[in-house]
């Protein structure tokens, strides 16, 4: 996008994108009858994978020093997902 005289990325079309094909995979989870869990914590992960990238690509985002405030927290949801995930599998064991 060029707006006044700079180029920009289109970061709404990028994430509207991203969670439309986040919506596809949640439906054929739940189709499979997948584990208590298992839909939200793909959910967080997935958003926030898209969300530590997206961040990336903004200009007017609040900096904690070389990372953005809002990629730690993309970081932080990546993280609980993953733990979400393992405790599930451990528990199906």
């Amino acid at each position: 996008m060029f707006i006044e005289g700079s180029y920009y990325h289109p970061t709404f079309l990028y994430e509207s994108l991203w969670n439309l094909m986040v919506f596809f995979i949640l439906i054929y989870l739940l189709k499979r009858k997948s584990k208590d869990g298992v839909v939200l914590a793909t959910y967080i992960g997935m958003y926030s994978l898209a969300r530590f990238f997206i961040e990336g690509l903004r200009t007017d985002s609040l900096m904690f020093g070389p990372i953005r405030i809002a990629q730690l927290v993309s970081l932080i949801g990546i993280l609980a997902a993953i733990v979400i995930l393992v405790i599930i599998k451990r528990r199906r064991e």
